[in-house]
């Protein structure tokens, strides 16, 4: 039956609503930070780096930058218009991804209550990772491309000068290539004819993405991902579908959905019924691989439920509000870059301290030392590239006994560490002077970085900064070790205030020194 133009409305109004969301969200990559340092030094040094200059841990290691060209950009957006400048950048990124899905959904077009559908589609896809990263130009430039092969158009030129660019800016170019095997192969079985010249655009392809600074070497970087069992394990963004992650609840019902779709249209449309599907099974393996699928996903599931009642609409657009509203806890509107995952205050108090900290050794957890790198110019121990994936499996060991962390801080020569505020706690005794003892939870710290040795110098409610006293001036330590107000050591600190073991004065000289600095980061 006709779709009633007044629910349509309504209809179309919340789901474009649910997918402003989407835009409006901040950028919390913590990855943007080491492609403004690479940016920078390709701006200063005239060149792309061929080797790793920001680690202490990989320095001249070979590195292929195959994202140099994004990071020059991202470089010149922030300094001329900062955090809020990197937000804006976002912002346009997703509406260059969104215009090609949307134009093929006015190619084709759809009634209201379609579009509805794969704008809901669309915004599923892209919630979980609509950051500022160069994968959002991958989406952009493979949506666009989806859009021209399936309306037939294509020629040698498009194809050189789309891959001439895109081998520069991200390597999601590969998904490219591969969307002209999608568009020969399914349509060949079905007795429908390919776009014209479709072999001399994927020959243009081919020739553009060679036009790199690493020529074939590019290809490389897919075998080390490929080879990477550290990759899926430790790092978020490679990560499987799965439902203990609130992020990926919104794509629960849409990636099945699409496979049902596929299924269904696979004969009137192989392309996106092809591209959906593939993308779909990698979207579960990796979440990485959904700002592909909603390019296919949104166009098939508007054919493949052309008419859906607006009450099966409705009740789709009421679950996905409400299982957007509470993947969006943790995330505050209005904010250009939120520290979720980037110690931006701990950063900040060591680059303030360089002179003191700058020649130190400092472990860092991964995802922090592309901010660390980017204030302070100093290397750290690694980042998000993919050089240092395996740091983080021996990281997690080296945590399993402060035996084993002792020989990796010996093992890496580290003087310092810039670490994760675990709240992990291990059961200890206070001996009382009566020889009464009761039984405490300490903090983990405690027992693996033992106080003779390392001091506690800063900490938040993210962050732990711990130094080796030897290596530090004891006048600067004595100014900023918090030896009495330490996290998590409530009941041990409390029993001893209790009881006068705690030199009070000092005690609230420490907290008002703590307290001033995290206001004053």
């Amino acid at each position: 039956m006709p779709f009633p133009l007044k629910k349509e409305g309504l209809l179309q109004a919340w789901a474009y609503a649910l997918a402003s969301v989407v835009f409006l969200l901040p950028v919390v990559n913590p990855d943007i930070w080491w492609h403004l340092s690479a940016g920078r030094w390709i701006w200063e040094h005239g060149a792309v780096p061929a080797a790793d200059s920001f680690s202490f841990t990989r320095a001249g290691a070979p590195w292929i930058d195959f994202e140099w060209l994004f990071q020059l950009a991202v470089l010149a957006v922030h300094r001329a218009a900062g955090d809020w400048g990197l937000w804006a950048l976002k912002f346009a990124l997703l509406a260059l991804a969104a215009w090609p899905t949307d134009g093929l959904l006015r190619d084709r077009g759809v009634s209201g209550g379609a579009r509805v559908l794969a704008t809901a589609a669309w915004a599923a896809g892209f919630f979980s990772k609509a950051d500022l990263r160069p994968d959002l130009l991958s989406a952009a430039f493979f949506a666009l491309l989806l859009r021209r092969l399936e309306s037939g158009r294509a020629s040698f030129l498009f194809g050189f000068g789309l891959f001439a660019l895109w081998a520069n800016l991200h390597g999601g170019f590969v998904l490219g290539l591969g969307l002209y095997a999608a568009a020969a192969l399914p349509r060949r079985r079905t007795g429908r004819p390919p776009a014209r010249d479709l072999a001399g655009e994927a020959c243009g392809a081919l020739l553009g993405a060679c036009l790199n600074p690493f020529g074939l070497r590019l290809y490389e970087v897919f075998f080390l991902h490929a080879g990477d069992p550290a990759m899926r394990a430790f790092v978020a963004e490679w990560q499987a579908f799965s439902l203990r992650w609130s992020f990926h609840w919104p794509l629960a019902a849409f990636l099945p959905a699409s496979l049902a779709a596929a299924w269904l249209r696979r004969r009137e449309d192989p392309l996106l019924a092809a591209v959906a599907a593939a993308a779909a099974v990698a979207g579960i393996w990796s979440t990485r691989f959904t700002l592909y699928w909603a390019a296919a996903a949104a166009p098939l599931l508007a054919a493949a439920l052309p008419r859906a009642h607006p009450a099966a609409l409705a009740l789709i657009l009421a679950g996905l509000t409400a299982l957007g509203a509470r993947a969006l806890r943790p995330v505050r509107l209005g904010l250009p870059f939120q520290d979720l995952y980037v110690a931006r205050r701990a950063a900040d108090f060591i680059a303030e301290q360089k002179q003191e900290l700058g020649g130190l050794r400092l472990f860092n957890t991964y995802e922090w030392g592309g901010y660390l790198g980017w204030r302070t110019g100093a290397p750290v121990f690694g980042d998000g590239r993919y050089l240092f994936h395996g740091q983080n499996a021996a990281f997690q060991a080296a945590l399993e006994s402060p035996a084993d962390l002792a020989a990796f801080l010996g093992k890496e020569r580290l003087d310092g560490l810039f670490v994760r505020r675990f709240r992990s706690f291990i059961e200890g005794v206070r001996v009382h002077p009566d020889g009464s003892r009761v039984p405490v939870r300490r903090p983990w710290y405690l027992a693996f970085l033992p106080r003779e040795r390392w001091a506690l110098v800063y900490w938040d409610d993210l962050a732990l900064v711990f130094v080796d006293r030897a290596k530090v001036a004891p006048a600067w330590l004595s100014a900023h070790e918090y030896r009495w107000w330490r996290p998590d050591d409530d009941e041990a600190r409390d029993d001893a205030l209790a009881r006068g073991e705690i030199p009070r004065a000092a005690y609230d000289a420490e907290r008002a020194r703590q307290q001033s600095a995290l206001k004053s980061h």
